[in-house]
């Protein structure tokens, strides 16, 4: 069975890759630490920043014991990134944060990248896509998990704004949509025993029950946005499967809007409230915006990373301890346009592109990563959906370099990676006509 070599470097290999154990654990950590407070969460904080320096240094000293020829060169932009923001940092607002925050966050952002250049040098690029979604499957089983231990997903109230074994409801609603969605992958792209299979679709079920308890309107969106590509996009699965799964979407729709007692319509009872707030994060974007557009000299530089609430204080007189909850608007306010539109072009662009032309035909998993960022900050290492964000961005930066075994010749040129990349007749890069 496939599931049994996950940690193996090869399905006939009873030896584990220790870099592939060493992202586990801290894509875990940062999942695990989402329940705890206090001198714990230091605790878990400090280890998994340990870990993921010395699971770095792993990376780099092993780099030569490689399966496949892999072409590195994409590694440049993850550096012109990281290099432009180091250009700007020292502009910040408030220096000493910002390159205390920078500090913790940066290896966490090359380590994103080299691992998945570990994983093309060592696997197929369909194994190395398999891995991951593996691995996020069974990181973000475990809040899901919580949930079905303290029964959660067999009841009917809601959960909005409750703690669930010190998990919070947004956060077990976007782990029961990563599960759901990468295993659903898996599902479609592997072959499963029966058991499992069965066992998938019961799990799955009581996941998307846990979305409608969670109230998570990011979940909702995203599994929208997936429902979507599958049923108009993906070629895997059969046409009654398709229906099966819009018609449970729908009656979970459905649900969510007819019954009062449903979390959406108690939702509603606070919509002044929930409006207010909404009103504010927007209100304090705007003003950001006002203050750069003052002081013109903010938009290449930014207030400095993790500066945001800084900026506003000195920019524009205005204090908060609300953050910008926009990934992406993040990126701009803590390091200008210049770095903003880079980051934009060069890797969630190019791993919308990529996604869109090659892989939305095969896999559901993408709009999730990418749709949450924008209503959460997930920029720090320690944010809940970090890991999967960066790095399925880094895996499409690579995905069209030259692969090759270490047996065959070394390619001779480079000149059209991507051709090069689809004669290895992988689903990932099949021709439309096809």
């Amino acid at each position: 069975m496939y599931w049994k070599q996950i940690f193996n470097e090869r399905n006939d290999s009873p030896h584990w890759d220790w870099h592939v154990v060493m992202y586990f654990i801290n894509v875990f950590l940062v999942v695990f630490g989402y329940s705890l407070r206090g001198g714990a969460f230091q605790a878990v904080k400090a280890f998994r920043t340990a870990l993921v320096v010395v699971a770095l240094l792993a990376l780099m000293l092993t780099v030569k014991q490689v399966k496949f020829y892999f072409h590195r060169q994409k590694n440049w932009v993850l550096w012109v990134f990281v290099g432009l923001i180091l250009l700007v940092a020292p502009f910040s607002v408030n220096l000493f944060w910002s390159a205390g925050r920078l500090g913790a966050w940066l290896p966490f952002l090359i380590y994103s990248n080299y691992f998945v250049v570990h994983l093309f040098s060592n696997y197929t690029k369909d194994e190395a896509l398999f891995k991951l979604l593996q691995i996020f499957n069974l990181v973000y089983a475990y809040p899901l998990g919580v949930m079905i231990f303290y029964g959660v997903v067999f009841q009917t109230e809601n959960i909005y704004g409750q703690d669930i074994g010190s998990f919070k409801a947004n956060v077990l609603g976007w782990a029961c949509t990563v599960f759901v969605l990468t295993g659903f992958d898996l599902y479609a792209n592997r072959p499963m025993s029966v058991w499992l299979r069965y066992t998938f679709f019961g799990v799955a079920f009581l996941a998307l029950w846990g979305i409608v308890l969670t109230g998570s309107r990011s979940s909702y969106l995203s599994l929208a946005a997936a429902t979507m590509v599958l049923v108009v996009r993906n070629q895997r699965i059969s046409v009654y499967l398709k229906l099966f799964v819009g018609l449970c979407i729908v009656a979970f729709a459905y649900y969510i809007i007819t019954s009062p007692d449903s979390v959406v319509n108690l939702r509603a009872q606070y919509a002044d409230i929930r409006q207010q707030r909404g009103e504010i994060r927007f209100k304090l974007a705007d003003q950001a915006f006002g203050a750069m557009l003052k002081n013109p000299h903010l938009l290449f530089t930014g207030f400095g990373f993790d500066n945001f609430r800084e900026g506003l204080e000195r920019y524009a007189g205005i204090r908060t301890e609300l953050a910008s909850h926009n990934s992406y608007l993040e990126v701009f306010f803590s390091s200008g346009v210049l770095v903003f539109l880079f980051f934009m072009a060069f890797m969630v662009g190019n791993a919308l592109l990529k996604y869109s032309r090659f892989d939305s035909r095969l896999f559901v998993f993408f709009p999730m990563p990418m749709i949450v960022p924008y209503f959460e900050s997930n920029l720090n290492a320690g944010q809940f959906l970090f890991f999967p964000w960066m790095t399925f961005m880094f895996f499409y930066v690579h995905v069209s370099s030259v692969q090759q075994p270490l047996k065959e010749s070394k390619p001779k040129e480079k000149s059209d990676e991507l051709s090069a990349f689809k004669t290895n007749n992988s689903p990932l890069f099949r021709d439309s006509t096809q």
